[in-house]
């Protein structure tokens, strides 16, 4: 996923939940942030944040952020980019479903029992899937976690993907780890503990779980390699600097 021209700011403030200063050429602009989580140990004053110019030259926020620089590398914060690039990677066969052998017939935004899930499909046997999309940030070293922030609507997708398994589809947990130089992902169960049982329930019913990396930049975001999940690993944060 190509972003095309953006430009480079460092973050001076965050201000509300959707917006953010950037100090940029000389001056301070406004930025819309898309993701609804914390990103306290992102949006950290004086580090680099990519930004790019809005569709719309009348919005009261004339940039959309990107992605901001932590521990020297790039951290796309795009809540739109998950579904994007798994969507992409589901049509051209790039990305594969456990069990579900491709090319697979692919439905965005399908809603199934109370819930709408990111995707629903059909494999090259005739199986019919699920599959939602959360899109990953948080993480220490070369272990990423989440949720950044409490998520009623992630557990609700959950029990969703139980229920849909149990009913006889297949049904898929895709973490998409939007940064480089991860080797293996967890829960983070101190931020919202009612998760990782849940998920524990789900991979018990037959919900398999789909952890997989991104190449990024300040103008790119690419899946890259599928990597271990495990929601009992500790997980400690990186203090904020």
């Amino acid at each position: 996923m190509d972003y095309g021209k953006v430009e480079i700011g460092t973050v001076i403030k965050r201000i509300s939940r959707f917006t953010v200063i950037v100090a940029l050429n000389g001056q301070e602009v406004a930025a819309h942030l898309s993701n609804t989580g914390r990103n306290k140990e992102l949006l950290v004053p004086g580090h680099a944040i990519s930004i790019r110019k809005a569709a719309n030259p009348e919005r009261k926020t004339p940039y959309d952020i990107i992605a901001v620089q932590r521990d020297n590398r790039w951290i796309n914060i795009d809540s739109l980019a998950p579904n994007r690039v798994v969507n992409a990677a589901l049509r051209d066969g790039t990305l594969h479903l456990p069990g579900c052998p491709g090319p697979y017939v692919v439905h965005p935004e399908t809603t199934y029992r109370d819930s709408r899930l990111d995707f629903a499909g059909t494999d090259a046997a005739g199986q019919d899937w699920f599959a939602e999309t959360k899109g990953v940030t948080l993480a220490n070293g070369t272990r990423a976690a989440f949720p950044d922030a409490p998520t009623t609507r992630g557990l609700k997708h959950v029990h969703t993907l139980t229920a849909a398994q149990e009913a006889g589809y297949r049904a898929y947990l895709v973490f998409v780890i939007q940064l480089d130089g991860i080797k293996d992902m967890t829960i983070y169960r101190d931020r919202f503990p009612e998760l990782a049982p849940a998920i524990q329930v789900a991979q018990a019913a037959g919900v398999q779980v789909v952890a997989v990396t991104c190449k990024s930049g300040p103008n790119f975001l690419t899946l890259d390699t599928v990597v271990p999940f495990e929601s009992t690993l500790p997980f400690t944060e990186v203090p904020v600097v």
